[in-house]
């Protein structure tokens, strides 16, 4: 077989990768692939330097949770590689002491390479380092690596030990059956260690001497020392249940352990203890069974596998859940990797905790993992409001700060399962919380409420409320207290983020992107893109991806809020149509007192932060909080124009009503599609522009039928739901006199567009046809806007027109093409032509 290639890989520096890649070096059959260790971040690189027709290995150094996923992906990219996770447990050094080449490691490798297969399981081996006892001490063994001295572990496993040790010895063998027919007592006894030197003492008193030992072990072990106490101690096993649970165990933790169960089962090819044998091991097997029958810890919290809630056969087969086994041998992820539970579970990290630097936010996510860690406090914690991402944000802070990891629930996530699985799911998580001390919180705010979701919230917080209090989190309170049904509960007195959290949250996002926000440009931010503190991270991170636009007045600041603005616009549903402002307020054409008019409705929405909660007057306004206007006049006299020219002052997008959309004939449907729009520029910061809104809110009919009606019911929504909307709406129309007078209560401003005089047309002349574009004098532009009587939006179809007609001449616009243009416009239009005077043609070059 050629040199196996080897690479080294380790999550961060590590000593124990150098050594390791030290002894890959010094075998004459292995291939160190770069001559040193390297971090997990380099591996895709070398990989692809290495032929995919030549062995290859890769050993990585570090947390499984760190390395698993990359592994699976190398896997997959790779049919010939194979992979060896390396967890060291205890002193690196004694280890080395023990086997300084790293024999045991590397041989397991090779037999790992000769074997490859095409599964990926076969791929895949995990090895445990592990400290030797030293010399001369009696020790338990699994494995073939050493229990850690005066651990829990050790203890059980050497009661284990002197247990079977005992059993094989009293089975007969003087009648010459081949018991098990496979191999002999003596065979069995000369495997196991030896026994310390007879003195005087009979084996049941030497069966005596372990079980006071570990009797001991178990009053005097700390629940976090680790695993197998934390099982013991958190959840309430008796120390019968305890023996049964090592003896479960057995087969898991030494080979030996394997043959001995299969000889005293008299059938080798059986590797794991039954129910009867155990039993009969532990004592006089009625009166056992009996006991672990009235206690019953191991079956109800599903300790043992396929068991879950009654007591098993006595001839069937005892094995501990393989994902409780898995967590007892190191592995700390493995609770909640269990399938059972992690489609519940969201492993990842809730954005947003980053953004948290005031000491307020700090101490109120503190004060919240401490209820959430008081075993005494019997309550579940209600996290309620229209911000659930801050409360996250908030318990990730805390967890921070406590060094603790949060297990996140999401139980909408199994609507579809039934009952008995939610239950399992449900006492899973509880296991897993009180194993691992992790706080437990279950989000209902990702789901919608329907009859399906509640049912399942319902059943799986009933069965977590029986253990364990947790924080729940949910839009809605009423329907939290619902759903908890008669579970104690309290919920904190503060809102999850006040307007000032929100203003320094924005403020750290910026940061984040290497922008600076002044305390004004901070809280108009904040204002301006209503965003929740997990979407301020999301657009700190699109910003800090994005290049810098060098020609904006602020590079950094133009990057970051349009960031902010994408992100807040994020999800806005087809019903309206999304428009970025190209005009500006200088662009538009208006009387002085009109556009004063305009100006005044900016500084509403700007400063409404300052007015309706710094200087309290939201407490006189119980609706109607935002700003309404309506622009009324001509078509063509700018209105669309004004309202992108205040989005574009605000520096927010336009939400524009697609009406053919919106109206629906089916009856509700048209007030669904209403809130939803509505709703949308809410969460968004955008504004709301409803052209022609005379279609929708046009006078109130006397009822003759159901279709007046309901149409009647359209209109009065659409009243309720703008009084309910804090942001900024503009409707548009050219029939004022049709509107409903009660809507017209409702509105703060109107803003009438008359159609344009003489000097307001030569300026709408200029401003329509950009510079160099054309060869027209003062008195031509004069002479147009005297004689061409048409709105702004009229002369901008001429002007474009006109632009053809000379770009398919070659020659600048000149009165001839504008000439030509007026004509067609007014032909269209229905009016008599005009004539206008004719200026010279440049023939463009």
């Amino acid at each position: 077989m050629p040199r196996i290639n080897i690479l080294v890989a380790a999550t961060s520096e590590d000593v124990k990768a150098e050594v390791i890649a030290e002894c890959v070096a010094a075998r004459s059959e292995m291939h160190l692939a770069t001559g040193h260790y390297v971090l997990v971040s380099q591996v895709g690189t070398i990989l692809e330097s290495i032929s995919p027709e030549d062995p290859c290995a890769l050993v990585l150094v570090g947390r499984p949770e760190e390395t698993n996923e990359l592994a699976e992906r190398w896997l997959a990219e790779r049919s010939e590689l194979v992979v060896m996770h390396v967890d060291i447990v205890g002193d690196f050094v004694r280890i080395g002491l023990r086997d300084p080449h790293l024999e045991a490691l590397l041989a397991a490798l090779r037999e790992l390479v000769e074997r490859v297969g095409t599964s990926k399981r076969e791929r895949v081996a995990r090895i445990q380092l592990r400290s030797p006892r030293p010399s001369g001490e009696p020790g338990g063994v699994v494995s073939g690596l050493t229990a850690p001295e005066g651990s829990l572990l050790r203890a059980a496993v050497d009661w284990v030990h002197r247990i079977l040790r005992d059993a094989v010895s009293r089975v007969p063998d003087e009648n010459g059956d081949l018991h098990g027919l496979s191999v002999t007592r003596k065979t069995l006894l000369d495997s196991l260690d030896p026994l310390p030197e007879p003195d005087g003492n009979s084996p049941q008193h030497e069966i005596t001497e372990a079980d006071e030992t570990l009797d001991r072990a178990l009053t005097n072990v700390a629940p976090t020392a680790e695993p197998l106490a934390a099982v013991f101690s958190r959840l309430a096993l008796s120390h019968l249940e305890f023996r049964l649970l090592v003896l479960a165990m057995a087969p898991e933790l030494d080979l030996r352990f394997q043959r001995c169960i299969g000889f005293l089962l008299d059938e080798m090819g059986r590797r794991v203890g039954t129910m009867a044998l155990y039993s009969s091991l532990l004592g006089e097997t009625a009166h056992v069974r009996q006991q672990l029958t009235a206690t019953g810890a191991l079956w109800s919290w599903l300790v043992l596998e396929q068991y879950g809630g009654h007591q098993p056969g006595a001839d069937e087969p005892l094995r501990v859940d393989p994902f409780l086994m898995q967590w007892l041998l190191g592995e700390g992820m493995a609770l909640t990797g269990d399938p059972r539970v992690r489609h519940a579970v969201r492993s990842e990290r809730w954005p947003g905790s980053g953004l948290f630097q005031r000491l307020e936010e700090r101490a109120t996510g503190a004060e919240l993992l401490g209820k959430l860690g008081n075993r005494d406090i019997n309550r579940w914690i209600l996290l309620c409001g229209d911000d659930p991402a801050a409360w996250r944000a908030l318990l990730e802070l805390g967890a921070d700060q406590s060094e603790a990891t949060l297990l996140r629930v999401e139980p909408a996530r199994l609507v579809g399962t039934n009952l008995n699985d939610i239950e399992e799911c449900a006492l899973r998580t509880v296991r897993a919380k009180r194993l691992t001390g992790r706080p437990l919180v279950i989000d209902l705010a990702t789901s919608e409420g329907t009859e399906a979701e509640d049912e399942v919230v319902r059943f799986f917080v009933a069965t977590v409320s029986q253990h364990c209090h947790a924080a729940l989190i949910c839009r809605d309170e009423t329907r939290a207290v619902r759903l908890l049904g008669p579970a104690l509960q309290e919920s904190p007195a503060e809102l999850a983020l006040p307007t000032s959290g929100r203003v320094e949250a924005m403020r750290e996002a910026a940061k984040g992107a290497d922008t600076f926000l002044t305390d004004a440009a901070a809280e108009s931010a904040a204002s301006r893109y209503p965003l929740t503190v997990d979407r301020m991270e999301h657009a700190m991170r699109l910003a800090g991806n994005r290049p810098l636009d060098w020609s904006a007045s602020d590079p950094r600041l133009e990057r970051f809020l349009g960031a902010c603005r994408e992100v807040a616009a994020e999800g806005i549903s087809h019903l309206a149509e999304r428009l970025d402002p190209v005009f500006s307020l200088e662009d538009v054409v208006l009387p002085l007192d009109r556009k004063q008019q305009l100006a005044e409705i900016v500084d509403h929405v700007r400063l409404a932060p300052r007015v309706l909660d710094d200087w309290n007057f939201r407490v006189q306004l119980p609706y109607g909080r935002g700003v309404t206007a309506l622009f009324s006049g001509p078509s063509g006299t700018g209105k669309t124009m004004a309202a992108m020219g205040i989005a574009r002052r605000l520096g927010v997008q336009v939400l524009r009503l697609d009406l053919s959309k919106i109206v629906s004939k089916y009856i509700g449907d048209t007030e669904k599609n209403l809130d939803r729009v509505f709703t949308d520029a809410q969460k968004s910061g955008s504004a709301i522009l409803i052209d022609e809104a005379e279609a929708l809110l046009g006078k109130r009919s006397e009822v003759k039928d159901a279709h007046d009606r309901y149409a009647n019911i359209e209109v009065a929504y659409l009243l309720q739901r703008m009084e309910a909307y804090e942001g900024l709406a503009i409707l548009t129309t050219n029939l004022r006199q049709n509107l409903d007078p009660a809507f017209l209560r409702r509105l703060r401003f109107i803003v009438d567009f008359p159609r344009p005089d003489v000097e307001a047309r030569r300026q709408i002349w200029q401003q329509c046809l950009p510079a160099g574009s054309y060869v027209l004098d003062e008195l031509a532009f004069r002479q147009l806007a005297r004689k061409v009587d048409v709105t702004g939006g009229n002369i901008r179809q001429i002007t474009l027109r006109a632009a053809f007609l000379a770009a398919a001449a070659e020659t600048q616009i000149d009165m001839e093409h504008i000439a030509r243009a007026v004509s067609a416009e007014f032909a269209k239009l229905g009016m008599p032509p005009v004539e206008l005077g004719q200026t010279a043609t440049k023939v463009l070059t």
